[in-house]
């Protein structure tokens, strides 16, 4: 079996799937919502409205685009719907790679989902290994707030969200151990 870097397979995932996803869609998905807060603030919550948002239809219209927004935002910022399959299972049954660590803070909602994710995955990677980097400075010093980090086989292979459909592609990419006994 071929190894092949991250970007070769992600690169291989998005021809196999027809989805070209960039970096656009999360750039993109953060500035409609953060647009969508603005214009939501102003017309609903600002008090007294500020011109020309002191009519009470303007300031309809202007709520309604808002939420317009909010909701492309969240198509955008949505995972694709392979990513969302309950039912997924890798081509071989079996559990892979020799270590997987996840680097965390407490409080981080990132970390918490990361973690779902990976426990989604459970039957397939080995023992989930969960550090929390606030209790070692060289830690904190290396990943700062780019958590969580997922490190597999002592290679990093996400940082901050973790890409579902690249996890499985990993999976699916890689052979299942061989138990010894």
């Amino acid at each position: 079996m071929t190894q092949h870097n991250d970007e070769e397979i992600r690169r291989e995932l998005e021809l196999e799937t027809g989805q070209i996803d960039s970096n656009w869609r999360p750039l993109v998905g953060s500035g409609l919502l953060c647009l969508a807060t603005l214009a939501g603030f102003v017309s609903a919550i600002a008090d007294p409205p500020p011109p020309p948002f002191d009519s009470p239809v303007l300031r309809g219209y202007v709520l309604l685009g808002a939420l317009a927004l909010t909701v492309l935002a969240v198509i955008l910022l949505r995972q694709p719907r392979a990513a969302r399959d309950p039912l997924w299972q890798p081509q071989q049954a079996g559990l892979r790679f020799d270590s997987v660590v996840l680097y965390t803070r407490s409080a981080c909602h990132l970390c918490h989902q990361a973690r779902e994710t990976l426990l989604m995955h459970h039957e397939f990677l080995s023992q989930i290994s969960e550090v929390d980097i606030d209790g070692d400075p060289e830690l904190v010093k290396q990943y700062g707030e780019c958590v969580p980090v997922v490190v597999i086989d002592g290679r990093e292979r996400f940082r901050g969200q973790i890409d579902v459909l690249l996890l499985r592609r990993l999976i699916d990419a890689t052979a299942p151990r061989v138990r010894t006994t």
